[in-house]
Order: C-alpha cells, then structure tokens, then sequence
C-alpha cells in the first residue's frame, strides 16, 4: 500500500475509534493512542530534516483537531514530540541550554540552522526511545498523582468531589489515600439519579442542588480538569463552577487533578469555543413541541478562572495557578509554538 495511502487510512480509523465510542475514552488512553499514530505516521513518511519533521506533525495534528475540536489532547501530544525531536537534535549537535518560555525568544541564526540541517536518520532511534518514555509517562501520571493523596487528605476531612464516576485518576486518586489508612468523609456530586444507587462504599452521593447546604461541613473540594491553561484557567465538568464559587465563598481550598498531557500550550481568549454540548433529556411530546422554537443548552464544561482554584495536582508536584505557565517549559518549545 502507498505510504500515503496508509497514512490517510490510519487518520480515518483513530478519528473513527474516537467518535464510536461511548461514554468517551479516558484522556489518558486518548493521549496514548496519538502518540501511537503520530509515531506511525513518522515511520512511514520518513522526514529526512528536523524541519520536515515539524512541518509532518504541524499539518497532521491539525487536520486531526479539526475533525474533534474538543480534543486539545491531539496537539499537546505533536508539540511534545516535537520538543523531543528539537532536544535530540541539539543533543547531537552540542546546543546550550534553551531559553526559557516566559521570555518569548525564537531560536537564534546559529540554532535555527543546526535544525535545519540536522539529519533525522541519526536521531531516529534516539527519537523513538523519547516517545517511548512519553507513553510510559502517560500511563504511570494516574498513579503519581494518586500518591499525593496523602499530602493533601488528612484524618477527619470532608472532601467534596465532582465526577467521581466518570474520572479514573479521581477514583485512584480517593481510592490510594483510603488503602493509606486515611480516615475522611467524601462527598460525591453525582449528575444523574442512577449514579446514585451506584456510588462506591466509601462516597454519600448528593446532587447538585445539595452543595450549597453541604458546603459549611465541607474542609477540601477536589475537581479533574478537562484541560488547563498558562494563564492558570481550566476546564472542568459542568457544575464545577458553582461548586468552585460556593467554595469561595466558604473559604474551601479547590484541588483540581491535572495530568501533564492536559497543559495546553496556547492562552485562550475564547474557551466558550471549546465547550461540547449534550444532548438534552427531555420527554418526547416537550421536545416534539419546542423543537425550533427553543434553544435547550447542555455544556459538558465549565471554564475555572485562576482566582478559584487553589492548587493544580499534576503528576510531578502540587503548582500553584499562577506557576502553571512556568510548567509549560517542561514539555513545549516556545518556537514550536510560534510556528504552529
């Protein structure tokens, strides 16, 4: 089959994977399954200098998001591996040490052509290690973020949390600090009736009309970002702003669990954009008689500003909101950025 060709089918059946499934796949097995492709698609094309290489992943990735604009997952994983593709090259060419993010520089003359010229065959099997690190590193931020539980739960806590159902890093991140003997109370918002019967042992589930009556008795609230920001903004589950603003309000610290693949590289001015909608649940003869008439909106996201949240959680350490941008440096290049 022509490379191409290949290429072409492989993008169809990730994007096809994607919207087959539901409820939707974990963010994490999202994030490893783009750095699978993106890593077959550069061993099929092949590029043979490191701007080829970030030209390939520049044009797939956005392709990618364009048919799932709501996940920004598909770009963080092309900008991560262009970084390690940019450190590996510079690696063998004897390159200092980059500059950091917040001051905002490009490459310099001297650099930008040690890339330009620089010969992906040499790096290839060094480049394919790298990826291979970034996937272990994605499977095992579930358990580091898990282990700083007990850093942050203490005896006689009442931690209030939102989505437990449908968050796996929530569910370890609860889970690891009961099994470390941690003796607390959780409170678990639930969206629908059901959950209800199926919560765990250790959650009393509550709807969430009831937060604003069980805010006073609450000491921690912990949320799970969607995405999160540089400027210190997430994204989380519908309902997570009224948690936040009552937990404000009542001068409740807000814990939000933030793996590393989740940091977005890029400010947005607009995150209304990036809100899903569901579907409503009304009753067939209401929505037979509105239809056309009525707008029923049922955002899957709420936007946090950096002023409700306390600490982000990620997978290395607790980080402040307003040194989020610092942990950018981390994993993105500021001319990959510029260029994307």
């Amino acid at each position: 089959m022509d490379p191409t060709t290949e290429i072409e089918e492989l993008k169809r059946m990730f994007i096809f994977s994607l919207r087959k499934k539901y409820p939707r796949d974990s963010s994490s097995a999202i994030a490893t399954a783009t750095v699978h492709l993106l890593r077959k698609i550069l061993n099929r094309e092949n590029p043979k200098t490191m701007n080829d290489l970030q030209v390939s992943l520049a044009n797939h990735c956005k392709r990618l998001h364009a048919a799932e604009r709501s996940e920004l997952i598909i770009i963080n994983m092309g900008l991560m591996i262009s970084k390690l593709a940019r450190d590996e090259v510079l690696q063998k060419k004897g390159g200092g040490e980059p500059e950091p993010l917040y001051t905002l520089w490009r490459d310099d003359d001297e650099t930008t052509e040690k890339l330009k010229t620089a010969d992906m065959k040499k790096i290839k099997k060094d480049l394919q290690a790298s990826i291979k690190e970034l996937t272990s590193e994605i499977d095992s931020s579930r358990d580091c973020i898990a282990i700083q539980s007990t850093e942050l739960l203490f005896n006689n806590d009442v931690v209030m949390v939102h989505s437990l159902a449908s968050s796996k890093t929530m569910h370890a991140f609860l889970t690891h600090a009961t099994k470390s003997g941690r003796k607390h109370r959780v409170i678990d918002i639930v969206d629908e009736e059901e959950q209800l019967e199926s919560a765990p042992d250790f959650v009393s589930p509550i709807e969430l009309y009831e937060v604003a009556s069980r805010m006073p008795e609450t000491s921690k609230v912990v949320l799970v970002a969607a995405a999160y920001f540089p400027d210190g903004s997430c994204l989380v589950p519908a309902g997570g702003h009224q948690i936040a603003l009552l937990a404000k309000r009542h001068c409740v610290p807000v814990y939000v669990l933030a793996p590393f693949y989740k940091l977005c590289p890029f400010f947005m001015t607009d995150p209304d954009s990036l809100h899903t909608f569901r579907s409503n649940q009304l009753p067939f003869d209401l929505s037979a008689k509105s239809v056309g008439l009525v707008d029923c909106l049922h955002p899957a996201f709420d936007c946090l500003q950096s002023d409700l949240v306390t600490l982000f959680v990620s997978n290395t350490s607790c980080i402040i909101p307003s040194h989020v941008n610092r942990l950018k440096e981390d994993y993105y290049h500021a001319q990959d950025i510029a260029d994307y």
